[in-house]
């Protein structure tokens, strides 16, 4: 199903902006304190006891302060996890509505809070929403889109539309090729201009200075190049990677004359510039080639800030399978029963064969590394572990998770669900006690990562059954009606009516379709 967490569907002249995800789930790191409990020992007879109380003072000053450092970086890291959750999933985030070929914004009870004003609208993305009006200027009519918060304040002004960018993976904005925070602070620069690339990652230019780079979703600048022979134009490509891995190395592309390989965090430089293309050929290996005439180069995989495997030979393929823990070497000019190697994505170590190392956890799922819970298979079915612990018993035909930021949001309201499927049916299943909480007439059901609902086509009646995780609440609909679902509500369309229903399923606004 397709996520409409988008800009107003009616006007196709305002941006859009869907909300997509990158893969990551949050360590649950416990820290404890030491115990200042010390050995009743004299201090050693070289040396005066206030000395040895003084480096005992030290001591438990270092260790307090390692302490507090970790429990700081501890912080920011699950603060920073749980602001993309609240990012994405707002309960109270306000509803755009028409009325009268003007929108405005309901909350989730059908009231207004912002009267319908505005030309064009969007959804509110974080704590703010694109409104497009129009301002007379001596005498001339000028189109303006306006950022505005939850009580119509309006924070930032552009002229067009393709200036605002807003990225929900981190809730940040770039407006005007300048990057800003959550509470709409600049974080960048005056003197450069950013542009978003992918996966938390912005080009950075600064004309003036003729440098540009890298830049992070926090504001930090990783990578610096310095224009030579009146280069004026940089940008990067940061690599396809799946979990497990993590380093991410950026293509970067300087007039499409020089090309190179760093490292998006640290800017180290793996590849030096050529001016060969090199192409992203997916988890971190890449392929270089003459661009006029068109000529295999070399083919390369990057680990550990370097090239682990490099070949010049186009009989040579590399091969990811990541979820098993390998990289697979295929080599053509070997005779048939040599032809096959493998590079560990864990040690890098090249070998003729490969089993799996189970201290890897490289085949789980990214929801059983974030709750430690693992799917087990027997003769009855399958079932749900953690470590000895039985969580669900062997008795489903199948078994589903939910989206990781879902699942965080979820457990975050008391809700440890899953889905599992027996006798043609799906359930919902609270992991707490192992007892279905909802059952569906149905063995596919439409869910979304970025949603609480869901809904399925029932069976025996042909309706279509829409069901809130938080709420608990159902309602049917005609199967023959259209249903677009959001963060925190739903619009069903049919009979020339567009009804929006709040979490709880109830009716809170409607207008003429």
């Amino acid at each position: 199903m397709n996520n409409n967490d988008t800009l107003n569907q009616n006007s196709g002249n305002m941006p859009n902006m869907n909300v997509n995800y990158n893969n990551s789930y949050v360590n649950n790191q416990n820290v404890s304190m030491l115990n200042n409990n010390f050995p009743n020992n004299p201090a050693p007879n070289n040396a005066p006891k206030s000395e040895f109380k003084k480096k005992i003072f030290l001591i438990i000053v270092g260790i307090l302060l390692l302490v507090a450092v970790a429990l700081f970086i501890g912080y920011k890291f699950l603060s920073n996890k749980n602001d993309k959750v609240k990012a994405i999933f707002n309960d109270d985030a306000l509803i755009r509505v028409e009325k009268d070929d003007k929108y405005g914004y309901i909350n989730t009870k059908g009231k207004f809070v912002l009267e319908p004003i505005y030309e064009e609208a969007s959804d509110f993305q974080g704590d703010y929403a694109i409104v497009k009006t129009t301002e007379n200027i001596e005498g001339i009519e000028h189109k303006l889109y306006e950022i505005i918060d939850k009580k119509g304040n309006v924070k930032i002004k552009t002229e067009t539309y393709h200036s605002i960018e807003y990225v929900p993976e981190y809730n940040i904005w770039v407006i005007n090729n300048k990057l800003y925070n959550s509470t709409l602070n600049k974080i960048s620069s005056d003197d450069i201009e950013v542009r978003y690339e992918k996966y938390g990652y912005l080009s950075w230019e600064d004309v003036n200075r003729k440098k540009a780079g890298i830049m992070n979703a926090s504001g930090k600048i990783t990578y610096t190049y310095e224009y030579q022979n009146n280069d004026d134009y940089f940008t990067i490509t940061p690599s396809d990677i799946d979990s497990p891995l993590t380093e991410r190395y950026c293509i970067t592309n300087v007039d499409n004359e020089k090309y190179g390989i760093v490292n998006c965090d640290n800017g180290k430089m793996i590849y030096n510039y050529t001016e060969n293309y090199i192409s992203d050929e997916d988890n971190n290996i890449f392929q270089v080639n003459k661009k006029e005439p068109y000529e295999f180069v070399t083919l390369m995989y990057i680990q550990n800030n370097k090239i682990a495997y490099q070949t010049n030979s186009e009989n040579v393929n590399l091969y990811s399978y990541i979820s098993s823990g390998y990289i697979e070497i295929y080599d053509g000019d070997k005779d048939y029963d040599h032809r096959y190697s493998y590079i560990d994505i864990k040690t890098g170590n090249i070998s003729s064969t490969f089993s799996n190392d189970s201290d890897m956890n490289i085949n789980l799922d990214e929801w059983e590394n974030l709750t430690g819970i693992t799917k087990k298979s027997c003769s009855n079915g399958y079932g749900l572990v953690k470590g000895e612990k039985e969580i669900l018993p062997c008795e489903w035909q199948s078994i589903e998770y939910f989206d990781s930021l879902l699942y965080q949001y979820l457990t975050s309201k008391g809700k440890n669900y899953v889905m599992a499927e027996r006798d043609n049916k799906t359930y919902i299943v609270d992991l707490k006690n192992g007892k279905a909480i909802a059952e569906f007439n149905a063995t596919y059901i439409y869910d979304n990562a970025t949603s609480t609902f869901l809904y399925y086509i029932d069976n025996s009646a042909k309706e279509k059954i829409i069901y809130n995780l938080i709420t608990g609440k159902t309602m049917k609909t005609s199967n023959d009606n259209s249903l677009s679902v959001y963060s925190n509500y739903i619009t069903i369309k049919g009979n020339n009516k567009k009804n929006y229903y709040n979490m709880d399923l109830e009716l809170i606004y409607s207008e003429d379709d």
